[in-house]
């Protein structure tokens, strides 16, 4: 028994030299008289009987472990997870969306914008960074008055995008909603709007906001839209979110209402073709919608939340945010992906 004792406490000795005070094995061995070779063996033995154990982890890990999840679970080219750090997550949701289209952005790339307060975030939070040939393209009208001060309108976001990188921007002066279907289309004949919502179509990547049916009243801009019409076409039609202000079912399909054809915007179809079409979107009324549009194939990627993607998790695999405390799983919520 003494002899164990004594074994350990070389061990820990050996251990805590190596480790903690960054000797190398040379000079421990000088130190303790042994061997170079019998010191790298003790320590090898000591982990091997637990007096040493590894940890590698970095506040990030949890993060990175709830974006892979979601990787898997959505089958999406990319996840961003903004951490839950500050008092706004709209706000760090934006800095990861800014990062993440960097990442994606090329030279002469053409990229989409659409409106919201999510993808203005993420306008703000973009580094000046020359890429003079990219051009930033609207792809929906303007808001209504009274409401770009918000700063999330659509051309604001386009000139404040391309203001940062140096780019060329596409506007169009054309609001978003017109009181007339003949009048929207005529509209969206006319050349210069024609020929930027074209030069839409064909942008590389798409940054668009995701919308909740059930979006607190100050933070949706087709509240004041809302007519008992409008309304029960939304619920006949059994919507559960909009991006570019369509509203989609739950398995991404366009849901029409007498506003659909008063809306300038580009489709949801359009919206598609596009190759990478980025959703910014955070908030749990927005769970359902995020799982539509991915299961609908509008989106490509997703950077949304923390706990957003915690919601979106439990609705996928079945569980709840009690259910993990209390180790504890319930199916069949919603089906997956």
């Amino acid at each position: 028994m003494q002899r164990e004792r004594d074994d350990i406490t070389t061990l820990l000795c050996v251990a805590r030299l190596y480790f903690e005070e960054r000797r190398t094995q040379a000079q421990i061995a000088q130190e303790v008289g042994y061997s170079r070779p019998t010191v790298s063996r003790m320590l090898a033995r000591a982990q091997q009987i637990g007096v040493v154990r590894v940890t590698i982890s970095h506040p990030l890990e949890r993060i990175l472990a709830i974006e892979g999840r979601l990787r898997r679970a959505l089958q999406l080219e990319a996840i961003r997870v903004a951490e839950n750090a500050g008092p706004d997550p709209i706000d760090d949701v934006g800095r990861m969306a800014s990062d993440l289209l960097l990442d994606l952005a090329e030279e002469r790339s053409v990229i989409a914008v659409g409106n919201g307060r999510t993808v203005a975030a993420a306008a703000r939070h973009v580094p000046l960074t020359p890429l003079p040939r990219t051009t930033i393209v609207q792809m929906l009208g303007s808001l209504p008055g009274g409401r770009p001060e918000w700063g999330r309108d659509s051309p604001t976001i386009c000139h404040q995008i391309a203001k940062q990188l140096g780019a060329t921007s596409a506007r169009i002066p054309i609001p978003l909603f017109v009181d007339d279907p003949g009048l929207a289309r005529a509209l969206l004949r006319e050349e210069r709007v024609a020929t930027t919502m074209a030069l839409a179509a064909r942008a590389d990547i798409a940054l668009v906001g995701v919308a909740g049916i059930h979006a607190p009243a100050d933070g949706d801009v087709l509240a004041e839209y809302l007519t008992p019409e409008i309304s029960a076409a939304i619920s006949r039609g059994a919507a559960v979110g909009h991006i570019l202000d369509h509203h989609f079912d739950a398995e991404g399909r366009h849901v029409r209402t007498p506003l659909s054809e008063r809306t300038l915007a580009l489709s949801l179809e359009e919206l598609r073709r596009i190759p990478t079409v980025v959703g910014v979107a955070c908030g749990p009324e927005k769970e359902e919608a995020i799982i539509a549009a991915v299961r609908g194939g509008i989106l490509d990627a997703l950077v949304t939340d923390e706990a957003t993607a915690e919601g979106i998790l439990d609705r996928l695999e079945g569980t709840t945010r009690t259910d993990r405390a209390l180790g504890t799983h319930r199916s069949g919520r919603v089906r997956p992906v």
